[in-house]
């Protein structure tokens, strides 16, 4: 009996890691993350990855994407105490706006895979605190057969030169523009551009920058080149149609797409949407003007768009293995380039096979100015509500004046409501 009972203790001593490494593997399967993102335009590749996962691990991600309302959507999941597993926000401000939800990447082993600069965005105290998504590009977006067939040949890089083209499509029955000016976010992003040198050219440099507006030493009707941005949402309002305060993102990449107009103020993550319209359409990257200094004109180059991690989820490590998942195996590294079409944050990822992907890479080797998204760095809810303000602009209910005074009100409103 003793012999019996001994046999028996060692067949248990040996089955039961297996017998654990079998539960442990139950419980992963039957893990479901909670994930919140946006960027519905890539809801395809999503679903595509969500799947993979699941088929290689078990775990499932609920995810829900949304656009306009997605921030306040995750503000008050926070607030009630719903926070999801997995979120995304922007970089930079975003970094101190989610700081008591979000959890210290720093010392996970798959961080060491990612670009150093990529990472500029989402260190705040010396700490990771987020997992950089995708490397992107914004400036105008041609098409390139448009440009041709109008006989178009030297690429603009000023504002009169984006003026002279424009006035040449439009006199041969093309629209130059089509605006995007009903997405608030599509304004700043062509507005801020237009200023991306001035930081560094007359503030020593985009933190003091955003410093002085921050404490008020310094206002937006202080700044003499605020009259680069004005100037060119004139030109684009003027050369984009009947309606420009109509005009989304859908009706950008495809009258793009079919050729109906010249040029939108879009990212490289609007190529995907481009080709689903027309898959065989040329598109190119323009430099986007700030006033009429050639030397500065740049295309914006950043990594934005973060992950998060909730730090108290009782999921968090299933969240983590997924970030391990992603930056690691095969499907992973090849998910940004080849499922996205967009610039990824891996080292040693394959580039994408994207028009503007490619483009960016030539502009920047060729010693354009990569300017980085600085307008992230402003508090958050400044991306939302100073839109609102341009979009007021655009539809003529303001004038320059009159517009720089409300987007100094509100920037000191959200400097004060988030101090």
């Amino acid at each position: 009996m003793k012999k019996m009972l001994l046999v028996l203790l060692a067949l248990l001593v040996a089955f039961t890691p297996l017998f654990a490494a079998g539960q442990q593997e139950k419980k992963d399967e039957n893990v479901t993350l909670n994930v919140l993102f946006y960027s519905p335009e890539l809801a395809e590749q999503y679903n595509d990855m969500v799947a993979e996962y699941k088929k290689a691990t078990g775990v499932t991600l609920d995810i829900t994407v949304l656009q306009t309302d997605y921030r306040s959507v995750l503000t008050s999941r926070l607030n009630s105490g719903d926070v999801p597993d997995i979120f995304m926000s922007s970089a930079y401000a975003d970094n101190s706006t989610y700081k008591d939800y979000v959890y210290d990447l720093t010392n996970e082993d798959f961080i060491k895979q990612i670009e150093p600069g990529a990472l500029q965005g989402v260190i705040s105290d010396g700490k990771v605190t987020g997992y950089p998504f995708l490397v992107q590009s914004h400036s105008f977006i041609y098409n390139k057969k448009v440009f041709r067939d109008n006989g178009i040949t030297t690429l603009p890089k000023t504002l009169s030169e984006f003026e002279a083209v424009a006035k040449k499509l439009q006199a041969n029955g093309v629209q130059p523009f089509a605006t995007g000016f009903k997405e608030f976010w599509v304004l700043p992003q062509t507005a801020w551009q237009a200023i991306a040198n001035v930081p560094t050219d007359n503030y020593g440099g985009y933190e003091k920058f955003v410093g002085m507006l921050n404490s008020g030493a310094l206002k937006f009707k202080d700044i003499p080149q605020m009259s680069q941005l004005f100037d060119l949402l004139d030109l684009i309002k003027k050369y984009g149609g009947p309606k420009p305060n109509e005009s989304d993102f859908n009706d950008q990449t495809s009258a793009l797409a079919t050729g109906k107009v010249a040029m939108i103020h879009q990212g490289n993550w609007a190529e995907d949407s481009i080709r689903k319209t027309n898959p065989e359409v040329e598109i190119g990257l323009l430099v986007g003007p700030t006033g009429n200094n050639a030397a500065t004109a740049g295309i914006m180059f950043d990594s934005n768009q973060t992950i998060r991690i909730a730090k108290d989820g009782k999921n968090r490590q299933a969240a983590l293995d997924w970030l391990r998942w992603l930056t690691t195996s095969e499907y992973g590294k090849n998910w940004i380039p080849g499922k996205v079409k967009q610039l990824s944050p891996i080292i040693g990822a394959a580039a994408p096979d994207s028009h503007i992907a490619k483009e960016t890479s030539a502009l920047l080797a060729s010693g354009t100015p990569g300017y980085p998204w600085f307008y992230q760095m402003f508090p958050t809810g400044t991306e939302q509500q100073l839109g609102a303000i341009l979009q007021g602009y655009c539809a003529g209910l303001t004038d320059r004046e009159q517009t720089l005074d409300a987007l100094d009100a509100a920037y000191a409103k959200i400097v004060k409501a988030a101090q």
